[in-house]
């Protein structure tokens, strides 16, 4: 069981992995970030002032998608408690099918950009916290507040939410490090650093039906359901 709870928090924190990657790509080859929407939103204020009107439907348009993906997420998922029960593997494959799908046909579209938002709404909105630690794969802001919460807990000798801070701790690492190895991997391989993209997600995909297994072994056990 607890080889399985390792490999699960492992999943969650590749998840964190791929939204830094994809964020740091779009940067770099669209100069939008389209993973969280704080500064696109202040963009957009600007560029209302500026007069600037077609950058500001560019990004209302980010936007949109990144909500349609999370709206899709809302309809297929019920809950916002992480659940092994569900099949979050299918969405995973779906997402990484399409993404190898639009760059072979539309790679040089702003369809295949605006599919990155959607992608990254609907990997974020299939489940939103972990045994009460609230969860973001494709951004980082709550996880900084969240370790710098449960550090305060920690100090206050509540030490029972010191596993919750490392977990916040080793997601910001994970999407740090998705972040560089998606920029210096676009610097060798330019657009095609989206095929393995593509195939990542297929990946995860794969790594949760294999977490899916085990937990339907260990229900038929004595062990029970481990992901309560």
């Amino acid at each position: 069981m607890k080889v399985t709870q390792t490999l699960l928090l492992n999943w969650i924190y590749m998840l964190c992995f791929f939204g830094g990657f994809i964020n740091t790509v779009s940067v770099v080859k669209y100069s939008y970030t389209i993973s969280h929407f704080t500064g696109n939103t202040s963009k957009i204020a600007i560029n209302i002032a500026s007069g600037n009107f077609m950058e500001v439907f560019k990004l209302i348009f980010i936007m949109v998608s990144f909500m349609i993906g999370a709206a899709i997420s809302g309809y297929l998922v019920e809950g916002r408690e992480f659940n092994l029960k569900r099949r979050y593997g299918y969405s995973f494959v779906a997402l990484g099918i399409g993404l190898l799908f639009l760059y072979t046909f539309a790679g040089n579209t702003w369809l295949f950009f605006y599919y990155l938002p959607f992608m990254m709404g609907v990997q974020n909105g299939l489940f939103i916290s972990y045994k009460g630690v609230v969860i973001r794969t494709t951004h980082i802001s709550g996880s900084v507040t969240d370790a710098g919460v449960y550090l305060g807990h920690c100090l206050r000798g509540k030490l029972e939410d010191r596993w919750k801070g490392f977990f916040c701790f080793y997601m910001i690492v994970a999407f740090l490090v998705g972040g560089f190895c998606g920029i210096e991997l676009y610097f060798l391989m330019k657009s095609k650093v989206f095929i393995l993209v593509g195939f990542g997600y297929i990946m995860i995909a794969c790594v949760y039906f294999f977490l899916r297994h085990r937990c339907n072994v260990l229900c038929m056990s004595s062990e029970g359901y481990p992901f309560k």
